[in-house]
């Protein structure tokens, strides 16, 4: 066998492990959507602890050191603050904006931090408190949408590598088919089909009682978007290979 066919091979036993690898991922992110359900729920249950009671699943407040602030970023800009506090609050905490808060506090200020479980929600000073943007709320939306983005590359990845294999020889003489360009188009924009999915999935999941409803979303959304995406680069293709068939035969087009 030629030594470009073997490179051939070896790329295709590759892409099939990688597919592999990315379907473990999709089974994991697909797992743990129940789960960051139940901890949505659990949030938007929650309430303020009281004297003596538990503070698993309850807002608890505690105090912390704020050693510096910082607004990183362009069009979307982050508003951290970092603190120095006990165990549990974290080192940093986005705020997410300016007002009404974080343009207020400076270096050595005392803040009280609203936890619950792991989460920073909210910072207070002086009676003033602005809400951060740690929380389980996108949690189900975001593993669903892994899953999908995850799905669409094990399917490319699939399909490079039983083309590898089963034409090595051919695909080393005549270069990669056009399935190669078609397919790796479907993909990528399948893979950015998860974002306006995952919005109306965000939208959808908004208020007590929905938990459940925004992966649901976002995956059907996603799926009604995905024929879309085949006959879109469907109709690029051919649009493509008309116009350098023209160019072939008359040559570029006068400017």
């Amino acid at each position: 066998m030629p030594r470009r066919a073997r490179w051939r091979r070896v790329w295709g036993i590759g892409s099939l492990l990688g597919a592999l690898v990315l379907l473990l991922a999709v089974a994991g992110f697909a797992a743990s959507v129940p789960e960051a359900v139940g901890t949505v729920r659990a949030f938007r249950s929650a309430h303020t602890c009281t004297d003596g009671g538990s503070r698993t699943d309850c807002f608890h407040a505690k105090s912390a050191t704020v050693r510096s602030t910082e607004r990183t970023g362009g069009k979307n800009p982050k508003y951290e603050v970092r603190l120095d506090g006990p165990a549990g609050v974290p080192d940093d905490v986005d705020l997410g904006a300016d007002e009404p808060l974080f343009k207020r506090l400076k270096p050595g200020d005392e803040v009280t931090v609203t936890m619950w479980r792991d989460y920073a929600t909210a910072l207070s000073r002086d009676g003033v408190t602005q809400q951060s943007g740690d929380s389980p709320e996108s949690e189900p939306e975001w593993q669903a949408g892994l899953a999908a983005v995850s799905l669409t590359l094990a399917c490319y990845l699939l399909y490079l590598g039983v083309v590898l294999l089963a034409r090595a020889r051919k695909v080393a003489e005549h270069g990669p088919p056009y399935g190669f360009w078609f397919f790796g188009m479907c993909t990528l924009w399948a893979a950015v089909a998860v974002v306006p999915a995952g919005i109306a999935g965000a939208f959808a999941s908004i208020g007590p009682g929905h938990e459940d409803r925004g992966w649901l979303v976002l995956v059907a959304v996603w799926a009604a978007l995905l024929p879309g995406v085949y006959f879109g680069v469907r109709w690029h293709g051919r649009r493509r290979r008309r116009t350098a068939r023209a160019k072939r035969l008359y040559g570029p087009r006068p400017t």
